[in-house]
Order: C-alpha cells, then sequence, then structure tokens
C-alpha cells in the first residue's frame, strides 16, 4: 500500500456525511452481564423473600430473559457472586490409532 495515498475533496466529503449521519450505536449487555448489573438488586429482592425462579420468571414477563441460575449466582450467603468453574476432566487413556484407510480419487487434481 502505498504511503502517501491521496483522497479527493469529494471523498472526504462522502466521509464526512456518512460519518455525520450514523445512528446512535445500541450498548447492549449479554445476559450475565445484565445480571451482574442488577446483583444489588437480585440481593434484595432475595431480603423480600423472591428465589431466583420466580425472580426469572417475573423479568421474563417483561421480555428480559435472565434465567434463574445467573440469578442465583447472586443469591450465595457469602456475598460473591462466583461463576462455576469448569471442572478439570481426568485424561482418558489414549486409544490405539485404529489403521489408516485410503481413498483413491476418481478424478485427478489437474482436471479440478
Amino acid at each position: 500500500m502505498a504511503q502517501n495515498a491521496t483522497i479527493r475533496p469529494q471523498q472526504i466529503e462522502r466521509a464526512r456525511k456518512l460519518l455525520q449521519d450514523l445512528p446512535e450505536k445500541e450498548d447492549r449487555k449479554t445476559r450475565p452481564e445484565a445480571a451482574e448489573l442488577l446483583e444489588r438488586d437480585f440481593r434484595k429482592a432475595k431480603e423480600k423473600g423472591y428465589n431466583p425462579r420466580e425472580l426469572s420468571q417475573m423479568l421474563k414477563n417483561e421480555g428480559i430473559i435472565i434465567p434463574a441460575y445467573l440469578i442465583k449466582r447472586f443469591f450465595a450467603e457469602n456475598g460473591n457472586a462466583s461463576i462455576p468453574q469448569k471442572k478439570e476432566t481426568t485424561p482418558v487413556e489414549k486409544q490405539a490409532p485404529k489403521k489408516a484407510s485410503f481413498i483413491v480419487p476418481d478424478t485427478s487434481d489437474e482436471e479440478l
């Protein structure tokens, strides 16, 4: 690519118009991010006697899908919202390699 590439004034004007006419970008959150932002509210709801399933259903009725298992993370007695870690699996013994099979193509590479 050339270091001194040039851009015509018409292109600059088109770029300016494009950038000025951009719509506002939606700032969406993932479900886990949303649950984290609502942590304090989940804890207060717990103090009022609600369980994760009830809260999840109430949110769902309003079109907000946050599964109960995400809400439950904030119901821990110690106050830590721990995310379950993937358990390490024990290595499985490797099986003996199977005999290799060869496929003979019906057309050569040059014909393709």
